[in-house]
């Protein structure tokens, strides 16, 4: 009887039990339920994209809330993306701005991870044939962001000229219309689509609709930045990674465009490298000091700070550059950001940088916070590959204005690799700028361990007929090996003249042993006027041309956008090389306390003083090699010939002999 009348006790008691553990786990499953609902951000039946107003029916609707479910499946991945998008955005937003393209568009740039048959923006195979992207066994161009972005921006402003309606272009992009027709009537801030629209258009727009919701509550992990390295050919993503001390998985993330080991050397790629913000001033030093041409001086002198904003300027990163306070730009920041870090004026910031308006911050670069000097702890400073005036400017921590004025330059002026700018004093009226023959780039070497070794031709020497030895003071530029993370001792005008001095030694011997031969140079030159949307790459593949060559043969610089109605040289034709001209005589250069740098100078003729008959033109702006010898009659040839010049760039005021 006990037990019997024990027995109903314990069934009661579990049947409480488990009617209040089914009650529980209702509670959690709704809770869990409520919370991812919670989640999700709504899908409205408007969504503005790109300045449109993008109407959605319900069918749409419903399409766009699966891609947001389908995202939200890991969260892990939308983090990574957007990291890899903000990366990226600082990157492409200048080529967005120059194809007049809103930023809205970048949310079409990233691959979609569901979809491996698909690269940036969403391109297909086929698609990359018409936009001539280059698809074989050594490089896939539809995983390059830069090459595939160029390439987009392009057509979608082409398709923006007949459509006028940017999501309508965009989804006629994503059909892979080529031509179509123009819409008889269409709202440019207004559009209904169909059920029937490209898929991707969906993912795209919940994307957009994901990104946005949780871009208050984002904060990445890692903070990257990214480093776009100009001189890969020939190496290997291992080879680059050992060279700028960085662990080779921050390359291989946006570098999938790469097939083979080695990249090629047939066209030039960028490499895109994840660094943090401390890294990138050593490997941007790293990278420029070991392709041989860019010598470290110890500038910009950088010293990191330790102070700590309040609130919202805790954010920043603070540095000395040059003895001036300034500031490192982070990834989102833009200039009124760096300004009210600094807590100056957005104005003054820009006129510290010499800024424009239409210029984007750069991640990783620091910033000046007061102005620069009116004049350089050093006086010369020798023109880089891709250098321009306003990097300079930052490098030593002198005006733009100062370079001008010291320089006779215009601020639209390009500047030639190897010219000698004067950073301390005005060059003398009478003295024509100076050329110094930079050293030929190192060979490529690769990894041992890579199975493919491709070594760089080395280049055809240039023609040298007039070498001046011109004496300078021994504070000229003094060059030294960067070594990453480690501060770079001071430079004294001792050091400064001993390196120097043992660069231009290794110049007097090469000079001496190589027989250099005269160039003839081209005859005929084509030229291509800049239309809307236009970039180097666009330009270059339509002429079949490298973009090296379009930009030395227009001394320009790829960071300097093209202006529609731009024009530029194409096409040069050559003619067969003459005899080679005799050796230059070596000259051993002084061990006083001068120093001798060996230049070359396009602007001088050759004789030097030429006869009185003839006549000197005066290069004004806007006028090409071309131009200046169809007003004074006379060939190219001619001009090229009696001016000893090496190519068809001219600067304004330069000299040019004209002989009758």
């Amino acid at each position: 009887m006990g037990f019997i009348s024990f027995y109903p006790s314990i069934v009661s008691n579990g049947l409480k039990t488990f009617v209040h553990l089914l009650l529980s786990a209702a509670c959690v499953i709704l809770s869990a339920s409520f919370t991812v609902g919670q989640s999700l951000p709504e899908v409205p039946f408007d969504i503005e994209f790109a300045g449109v107003s993008v109407h959605l029916t319900q069918p749409s609707r419903l399409q766009v809330q699966q891609e947001v479910r389908s995202m939200y499946a890991n969260r892990g991945q939308i983090q990574a993306e957007m990291s890899t998008l903000q990366q990226l955005t600082t990157l492409i937003k200048p080529l967005f701005k120059e194809a007049d393209i809103p930023d809205d568009f970048r949310y079409a740039a990233l691959p979609f991870t569901d979809i491996d048959s698909l690269g940036f923006w969403g391109i297909t195979s086929a698609q990359a044939k018409d936009l001539k992207l280059r698809i074989d066994n050594t490089v896939d161009e539809r995983y390059h962001p830069v090459l595939s972005t160029e390439a987009v921006l392009a057509n979608l402003a082409r398709l923006q000229k007949t459509q006028g309606n940017y999501v309508l272009s965009l989804i006629q992009y994503l059909k892979g219309e080529r031509r179509p027709a123009a819409p008889s009537r269409i709202d440019p801030t207004y559009l209904l689509v169909s059920p029937q629209s490209p898929p991707l258009l969906w993912k795209i727009l919940a994307r957009k609709l994901v990104f946005d919701y949780e871009q208050p509550t984002y904060h990445p992990t890692n903070t990257y930045v990214l480093f776009e390295y100009q001189d890969g050919e020939g190496k290997t993503l291992r080879t680059i990674a050992e060279r700028l001390r960085v662990p080779v998985e921050r390359i291989d993330p946006l570098n999938r465009w790469l097939k083979t080991a080695a990249i090629p050397t047939d066209k030039e790629y960028s490499v895109l490298i994840q660094v943090t913000p401390d890294e990138f001033s050593a490997v941007r030093a790293v990278a420029e000091s070991g392709r041989g041409r860019q010598v470290d001086v110890g500038f910009p002198i950088l010293v990191k700070q330790d102070e700590q904003g309040e609130g919202l300027r805790s954010l920043a990163i603070f540095y000395t550059i040059n003895d001036r306070r300034g500031v490192q730009a982070q990834n989102c920041d833009n200039f009124i950001t760096l300004a009210f870090y600094g807590n100056v004026t957005v104005n003054a910031f820009l006129k510290y940088n010499d800024l424009g308006v239409k210029d984007v911050a750069r991640p990783g670069e620091i910033y000046y916070l007061e102005r620069k000097a009116k004049r350089a702890k050093v006086p010369y400073h020798v023109v880089q590959k891709n250098q321009t005036l306003r990097e300079v400017s930052n490098m030593y921590g002198v005006r733009l204005s100062s370079l001008l004025k010291f320089n006779h330059l215009t601020p639209t002026q390009r500047i030639q690799i190897g010219r000698v700018l004067w950073l301390q004093n005005k060059r003398p009226a009478d003295r024509p700028a100076e050329y110094r023959q930079l050293p030929v780039d190192e060979q490529y070497i690769n990894h041992p361990d890579d199975p493919v070794v491709v070594e760089k031709p080395a280049p055809t020497p240039r023609s040298v007929d007039t070498v001046q030895n011109i004496t300078r003071q021994n504070e000229s530029v003094a060059q030294s090996n960067v070594k990453p993370s480690v501060a770079n001792p001071p430079v004294t005008s001792d050091t400064a003249a001993q390196i120097l001095d043992e660069d231009l030694t290794a110049i007097d011997d090469s000079l001496a042993k190589v027989e250099v031969p005269l160039e003839e140079m081209p005859g005929t030159i084509k030229l291509h006027v800049v239309t809307a949307g236009q970039t180097y790459f666009t330009v270059a593949r339509q002429y079949g041309v490298k973009v090296s060559q379009l930009c030395a043969w227009n001394n320009l610089s790829l960071r300097t956008p093209l202006k529609t109605g731009q024009e530029l040289i194409v096409d040069v034709s050559e003619k067969e090389r003459p005899k080679a001209a005799k050796p230059v005589a070596k000259k051993q250069p002084k061990r006083d306390n001068l120093v001798n740098l060996y230049v070359v100078s396009p602007e001088r003729a050759i004789p030097v003083r030429p006869l009185k008959p003839d006549t000197y033109h005066i290069v004004q702006p806007g006028q090409t090699l071309y131009r200046v010898s169809v007003i004074n009659k006379v060939s190219v040839d001619d001009l090229k010939r009696w001016n000893n010049l090496v190519s068809n760039i001219i600067e304004v005021g330069q000299k040019l002999l004209i002989r009758k």
